[in-house]
């Protein structure tokens, strides 16, 4: 298997791009930004920011570093500069406002301004006209390592398999700050730039350079075909049994072996008819409904037939799409495999349902951005979703929308306002979660109300001070828990300042945290012991009401 995606493109690539090095921005250009957004032309008091970027352990100065400032609600104007040989960096020209700033150099985990450790969320960076921050100081921590051996079943190293380290995170038990490598002759890799945390390891034999043929030409023994497939460590194919090893700051964690095993594997056959184009043409793909995407596959002929190699028993989502000048147009099918092959599998792609929608406003529009857009998303984390514009009568239409079930979301709406119905056909949905069926588009309307409550405040530490980059967050009443839709969380800034806005009226609880990652509020098990810390309070619509907070002290052991 050449990765943990199976997916072939004919005459295509799909390349994701990471923002690494040191990317600078000519002082010139974040001028030139900062003075295209000055009202009626009048010329904004820019800011500076000035500073250093040394090592935690010893305060040693670090050269070349890069450190980025960017305006959540202006990304185009981002600004970065590199330190000198003593560590220090400025920041010139920075026109005011609200700012994230990071600081990063190779071999060394990035550092967000107000993070204590890389788990935490970082704070807002507030620059009023003409004013300097100096010093604003990043001390960075060196980077983790994982390393290990990868072995076939007869104990001969396993050249160029593909290993990979995930860190485990909250939300939606999803993982995020992944690192690949390829193991060489001796079957060795090293996963590097680890920030502290809990990892898996996983590993997938690649099938670059080797020779694979129709079955009957296959080696076999009477049970059947065997084949690689992902193993995480220690030796385990269900990523729920995978040990997590956790790596500390600077530390190199070595000797973690996996053995990959040959299992009994199964194949998925099947043809795709493409309704557009009339041919066999689409990017097809296999994604385990429980564990992800899981392998490599695709078309293997132009008239559309395809084959997945290597599928253990279990359930799966076979999907297909087409892109055709900026718009997609997708099919998928639900299949489990057992003790046996699947064939005849398919996978017609044609134009979807077309659901036409209407805004509902209750109170007065207010806009964010200069128009609203409306989208679904499939719930299953499928790139099955589709956007259109509202139109200045507050009606939209959604195109090629395939069935399944999807989340709506509105952009552009004020912060002050949140969604406070959604009806398709004649469901109503508390959750924003609607089910597109293939009969055809029933009617979305949307209510939004502009009306949300708001909370503001500060946090203070144990000594009075304020709470810098610390999570606030509003948990909803118990009973409405599962509904993520109803939190609300923010950092604080330097000054330990906080404003939670576009709540929906109803009771909550009011919690701040040090060292806590990020969404693990929502895991029961993680806020039970904070219940009784939380401040209550009630909420109805166009509330403005100040809370001032103590912040919890953690000792920290789920970021760990």
């Amino acid at each position: 298997m050449s990765s943990s995606t199976w997916c072939l493109r004919t005459g295509g690539a799909v390349m994701t791009a990471f923002f690494s090095g040191t990317v600078l921005l000519a002082q010139g250009q974040a001028l030139a930004g900062g003075m295209a957004g000055s009202a009626n032309g009048a010329k904004e008091e820019t800011c500076r920011i000035k500073g250093m970027v040394v090592k935690l352990a010893d305060g040693t100065p670090l050269k070349n570093a890069t450190v980025q400032l960017e305006n959540s609600e202006a990304r185009e104007h981002t600004i970065a500069a590199s330190t000198t040989a003593d560590g220090r960096y400025e920041l010139r020209n920075v026109p005011p406002g609200r700012y994230k700033v990071w600081a990063r150099r190779n071999g060394y985990v990035e550092m967000e301004y107000g993070q204590l450790k890389p788990s935490d969320p970082g704070a807002t960076l507030v620059l009023s006209p003409g004013e300097t921050k100096d010093p604003i100081n990043f001390r960075l921590i060196p980077a983790g390592v994982i390393a290990g051996k990868i072995f076939d079943e007869d104990g001969e190293p396993m050249w160029h398999a593909a290993v990979r380290a995930l860190r485990h995170t909250y939300g939606g038990g999803s993982v995020r700050d992944p690192s690949s490598t390829t193991t060489n002759d001796l079957g060795e890799y090293r996963l590097y730039g680890l920030a502290p945390g809990r990892y898996s390891v996983s590993v997938v034999k690649r099938d670059w350079n080797e020779v694979i043929g129709d079955r009957e030409f296959l080696v076999e023994d009477k049970q059947g075909e065997k084949g690689y497939i992902k193993t995480y460590y220690p030796g385990t194919q269900d990523l729920a049994k995978a040990s997590l090893i956790t790596v500390k700051e600077g530390e190199e964690v070595s000797g973690i072996d996996i053995q990959l095993k040959r299992v009994s594997v199964y194949r998925v056959r099947g043809r795709l008819f493409n309704q557009i184009t009339q041919k066999g043409e689409a990017d097809v793909s296999l994604m385990g409904r429980t564990n992800g995407l899981v392998g490599q596959g695709g078309l293997q002929s132009s008239d559309g037939s395809f084959e997945f190699r290597n599928v253990v028993p279990g359930s799966y989502l076979l999907m297909a799409y087409w892109d055709d000048q900026g718009k997609r147009y997708s099919a998928h099918e639900k299949i489990d495999v057992g003790e046996s092959d699947i064939e005849g599998v398919t996978l017609v792609i044609g134009t979807g349902v077309t659901i036409p929608g209407r805004i509902l406003w209750d109170g007065k529009p207010s806009l964010e951005r200069d128009e609203l857009t409306v989208s679904v998303q499939s719930v299953e984390a499928l790139p099955l979703g589709k956007g259109a514009t509202v139109e200045a009568n507050q009606e939209f239409t959604l195109k090629n929308v395939g069935d399944g079930d999807y989340k709506v979301a509105v952009f552009g709406p004020s912060k002050d306002c949140y969604i406070k119905d959604t009806v398709y056909g004649a469901t109503h949905s508390g959750d924003g979660v609607i089910a597109v069926g293939k009969g055809g588009g029933e009617h979305l309307e949307i209510t939004i109300s502009s009306r949300g409550a708001r909370v503001e405040g500060a946090v203070v530490d144990k000594d009075g001070l304020p709470s810098t980059g610390v999570w606030v967050v509003a948990v909803p009443e118990e009973a409405k828990r599962t509904n993520f839709r109803l939190f609300k969380a923010q950092t604080t800034d330097q000054y330990g300042r906080f404003e939670l806005r576009g709540m929906v009226p109803g009771t909550y609880k009011l919690f701040s945290w040090t060292r806590i990652e990020t969404n693990a509020w929502e895991d029961a098990d993680i806020l039970r012991p904070f219940e009784e810390k939380g401040q209550p309070i009630e909420l109805a619509d166009g509330d403005v009401k100040t809370v001032n907070l103590k912040v919890i002290e953690t000792k920290g052991e789920q970021a760990e």
